[in-house]
Parts: structure tokens; sequence; C-alpha cells
């Protein structure tokens, strides 16, 4: 992370801090001026709708009230949500023992503002297969390290690092992955040309894109026989790069396609590992997706702690 990067960052949370901190201090003042600017709306709306009667017009009121209540409300939640504590549900069993379906979680926002993501922290992130929802996995391979599964048990670097069993499932199989980092050259190659393919069936990139997105998996279907390599060596998937449609049309003409990575990756894998979907089957998850650290449990009450 750069110098330049943190001090924005810094300034930003500077200023947002500043300005909740103002909120609060200046509760009462804000409430009343607040009040005012509602109350020429009410009489403004009042008249534009020429209502007639107290009833109507108190309705008007209350209703004028409730919405801007209301409003503020969600806006300063929604706020604070995405910058500083979010609330996040896990729906799946990827993470058990460590968190069960259905529980609550709370998310600290802002730590990766300020510094990269550590092995053992629990993340949540946009993942990067339909790029539709969040994850919630555990971070066992940072930039640039080498990562295999071997005897039941992960291997970072040619050492054991987890007394965890993992089963080699997916792509990684029994393979050496190499973690891309910012810089490294990543070369896709394609097993084969596959333009008459599609030329056949009339389709074109942007539909190949969105089946791509709409179906978990398809491109080892769609797209049999690509591999991906780091700086010269067989790696996992990158698919934020499967997700430009220039690469794809490059691809599916069989051409290679080379680029130099402006984001650190990481590999994220599940607690529960003979049951999670997860970096072994489709690759690494960009630094830029992963939205906060989950830290807390809070529902259900009778689990609430912090999690490790």
């Amino acid at each position: 992370m750069s110098r330049e990067h943190l001090i924005l960052n810094g300034i930003f949370y500077v200023i947002l801090t500043a300005f909740f901190i103002y909120i609060f201090v200046r509760e009462k003042y804000l409430v009343s001026k607040i009040k005012i600017y509602r109350d020429k709306f009410s009489d403004w709306l009042i008249k534009i709708l020429k209502v007639q009667g107290k009833p109507l017009d108190k309705g008007i009121r209350k209703t004028v009230n409730f919405v801007e209540s209301l409003g503020t409300a969600l806006i300063l939640v929604l706020i604070i949500q995405k910058f500083y504590l979010g609330n996040f549900l896990v729906p799946t069993g990827s993470m058990i023992p460590t968190i069960m379906p259905k529980d609550r979680l709370f998310g600290n926002m802002m730590i990766y503002e300020f510094s990269m993501p550590k092995r053992g922290d629990i993340i949540v992130f946009k993942e990067p297969i339909q790029n539709k929802v969040l994850y919630t996995k555990r971070v066992m391979g940072l930039p640039g390290e080498s990562v295999e599964i071997k005897y039941g048990h992960l291997y970072v670097n040619g050492k054991q690092i987890s007394d965890r069993h993992y089963s080699a499932i997916g792509e990684i199989g029994d393979q050496t992955w190499i973690v891309p980092k910012k810089g490294d050259e990543v070369t896709i190659v394609p097993g084969e040309n596959y333009t008459n393919d599609f030329m056949e069936r009339n389709i074109n990139i942007g539909e190949v894109q969105k089946y791509l997105l709409d179906n978990p998996g398809a491109i080892s279907q769609i797209l049999p026989d690509v591999n991906f390599y780091v700086n010269g060596h067989k790696t996992g998937m990158i698919l934020d790069l499967i997700h430009n449609p220039e690469n794809v049309a490059k691809i599916l003409k069989g051409q290679t396609v080379k680029t130099k990575l402006n984001d650190n990756y990481f590999m994220a894998l599940g607690d529960n590992t003979d049951g999670s979907y997860d970096s072994r089957m489709w690759g690494f998850v960009k630094e830029s997706r992963i939205k906060g650290k989950a830290f807390v449990r809070f529902w259900p009450l009778n689990r609430i702690g912090l999690l490790n």
C-alpha cells in the first residue's frame, strides 16, 4: 500500500469522523435547523397541493416528518456500515465450525484502508465468480507466496502453516500455485482457438461474458484448457482478468494474453475445508474486492463473541 494511498485514506477518515463528531456535539442545533426547513417544505407542499382542512394538513406534516427522520437515519446507518462497522449475514456453512449458517457478524471496514490483510484474517469480499454477492473466508495465502496442499495440510513456501485439514479439491489438486502480487506479469494461455465454436452459434463476446458470470465454474466448460501463469509459473485462475472483454476476445481466438498486475491477490479458504467453495476452485481474490475484516459475531445471542 503506497504512502499516497495511506495519506488520502487518512484525510478522508479524519474528515468523515469530524463530520460525525460535529453531528453528535451539535445535535440540538441541527435538529432545530432541520425542523425549520422541514416545516417550510410542508408549508410549500400543502400550498402546492391546495390542501384544505386540519386532518389533511396534519397528515401531510406527519408524513414529511416521518420520511425525513427515516431518510436521515438510513443515510447515517449506510455511511457507518460502509466506512466503519459493516453488518453481514453468513448464509452458508463454508466457515463451519468458526461461523455457522445464519450467523450475523460485524466487520471492521476501516482496517484494510490502512493495512493489508494478514494470514488468518476472516475477510468479507465481493466474490470474483459472478461479481454479485459477498463471501466470508479466511486469508491463508499472501501475495507472492507459493501455496500447495499435500498430506492433507496447507503448505506455504514449503512449510506447513496450519494444523487444519485441507483437501486438495478443485483446481489446485497437487499443484503448487504462486499467489499473484502487484507488478507480476500474468500470462493466460488458451489451449486452442475457440472462435469457430462460437461463430457457429453466433455468440458474441458480450454473451460469452454474461454466460461466464451467470454460470459459476463455466470457464472450464466454455473455455477448456485455459492456463494462468505468474512470472512463468503455472498458477490458479485470476477471474478478474476473464471479466475483461478484450482478454476474452483474444482467448477465443487462441491468442496468449499478457498483462501486468496493478493489484495484490490473496488465497481465501473456508474453515469447512471439505465443504467450502473457495480459492481452490476459482482462484484468487483481488485486494480491492476485500470490504472488511469480520471480527465479532453478534447473533445468535447465545454465541456472541470475537472471531478467531
